[in-house]
């Protein structure tokens, strides 16, 4: 029931900042819409792009254990495991939707390049490696 509601929260999130993002970057200019509505469109591409991982991590995860054999779920550990998964994959997608915000945010000063992509990379990878270590 938990992750079924979860599911639908990360669908109406995406499809909420999917139409203010649209609605925004048509009815407004940049230079009109100003400092709030740049932080809008940040927060609004943010959000579609967190709640978009999300939902393909779980239906990936679902994919995953409809495959495999059926075990018993019933020990605290394996609890334990399930609920430290599932923190990872959270924290691994909130990482992962800081890139398309370094992308646009380079790209409107122009200084979107190679060697920019690139440490972008290594940073995003930085990230996710030190989530791996730490939880």
């Amino acid at each position: 029931m938990k992750q079924r509601l979860s599911i639908v929260v990360l669908s109406v999130a995406a499809i909420l900042s999917i139409s203010c993002l649209y609605f925004l970057l048509n009815l407004f200019s940049p230079s009109s819409a100003g400092p709030l509505g740049v932080l809008v469109v940040f927060a609004s591409i943010y959000v579609f792009s967190f709640s978009t991982l999300s939902l393909v991590a779980r239906m990936l995860e679902s994919v995953n254990k409809a495959l495999r054999p059926r075990r018993q779920v019933g020990s605290q550990v394996q609890r334990d495991k399930q609920q430290i998964h599932q923190k990872r994959t959270n924290l691994i997608a909130a990482v992962l939707s800081l890139a398309p915000i370094f992308l646009v945010s380079l790209n409107s000063i122009g200084e979107l390049g190679f060697t920019d992509i690139s440490l972008i990379i290594i940073i995003e990878s930085l990230l996710i490696f030190y989530i791996f270590k730490k939880v």
